[in-house]
């Protein structure tokens, strides 16, 4: 990011931080990005888990469905499906950007 904080800003921010439990700057961070992480993965977990209510299937087999009926065109479904194909890629996204994060 090439972004610098002044140490001013560090030292003011460590003392407030300290007062909630953090050893440094670093770990809130740390910990406030996997909190933003895991409620944007629950946002998706809960917009993949209507979408199989819906259909009452996984996505995977909505795929193929899909692909069954090609000549056929329902734009809710074909609208879902694109809906289901962002959600599922956000949500592998997501997880690795959380798994990356742990181990940072």
């Amino acid at each position: 990011m090439g972004t610098s904080i002044d140490s001013k800003f560090i030292e003011t921010s460590e003392a407030i931080v300290s007062q909630f439990g953090f050893k440094d700057l670093k770990s809130f961070v740390k910990r406030q990005a996997l909190f933003m992480l895991l409620a944007k993965i629950e946002k998706f977990e809960v917009e993949d888990k209507f979408l199989e209510s819906k259909y009452h299937m996984t996505f995977e087999d909505f795929c193929k469905r899909i692909e069954a009926v090609k000549n056929e065109e329902d734009f809710t479904e074909e609208e879902d499906y694109l809906d289901w194909r962002f959600t599922k890629e956000a949500l592998v996204r997501l997880m690795n950007q959380k798994r990356e994060l742990e181990y940072a």
